[in-house]
């Protein structure tokens, strides 16, 4: 079965509510669960699975992303207009460089 998709607002709002909730149950607070309709807590749980779900995304991409935002901003502009240009470019270079490297084109 395929996940839903759930904002990253909705997210949030989620990850916030499990936080207000655990401080709560921090604080001595009894019964939090009583306070919410079992649909609205299954939802809640949709919401922080989905979260967990996107930082596991994050992080697996993790130095991708940190290599893009240490771009320069224009360089950054640039790929995200251009990129699956860009993406076509870089791949055929990649098979010039290759060919090159192996000792030119078969003739």
């Amino acid at each position: 079965m395929t996940a839903p998709k759930i904002s990253l607002a909705q997210q949030l709002e989620a990850v916030e509510f499990a936080l207000r909730r655990q401080q709560s149950l921090c604080n001595g607070a009894k019964n939090i669960r009583e306070l919410r309709p079992a649909a609205q807590a299954q939802y809640d749980a949709d919401r922080l699975e989905a979260a967990v779900r996107t930082l596991r995304w994050l992080q697996s991409h993790e130095p991708e992303i940190r290599a893009f935002l240490k771009l320069p901003a224009e360089a950054r502009e640039a790929v995200l207009k251009h990129g699956e240009t860009m993406a076509q470019m870089c791949l055929e270079l990649a098979k010039t460089e290759a060919i090159a490297k192996a000792g030119g084109p078969v003739r």
